[in-house]
């Protein structure tokens, strides 16, 4: 997957699906956090409030990684996940989609 080589136009429409997709998750995280925070009324539930925080970080940071070499790999998953449909990802030569295809099927 390495040597595939991304055109110009399909660079500009996954940087477009890769960054709404991850606007979208953050989010869903912030209005998860809000809740959390208003209803924290002690320390411990403040602490917690810090480790789903710490916990989310982790997690968004192994999920988006815009290098090429891992971006077939990033939108099957969230294809996976539901987060992408495959019908935003026309545009994109077909044997990226294959690759997203199987990606998706791990």
């Amino acid at each position: 997957m390495d040597n595939l080589k991304w055109s110009e136009s399909e660079k500009k429409l996954s940087r477009r699906i890769f960054e709404a997709a991850l606007e979208a998750e953050l989010s869903e995280i912030l209005a998860e956090f809000k809740c959390k925070a208003a209803a924290a009324a002690t320390a411990e539930a403040m602490w917690a409030l810090e480790e789903y925080l710490a916990q989310k970080r982790r997690e968004v940071d192994g999920k988006y990684d815009y290098r090429y070499s891992q971006l077939l790999f990033v939108f099957g998953r969230l294809v996976r996940e539901g987060r992408l449909q495959e019908e935003q990802l026309s545009g994109l030569a077909p044997e990226k989609l294959s690759y997203i295809q199987r990606m998706q099927e791990l």
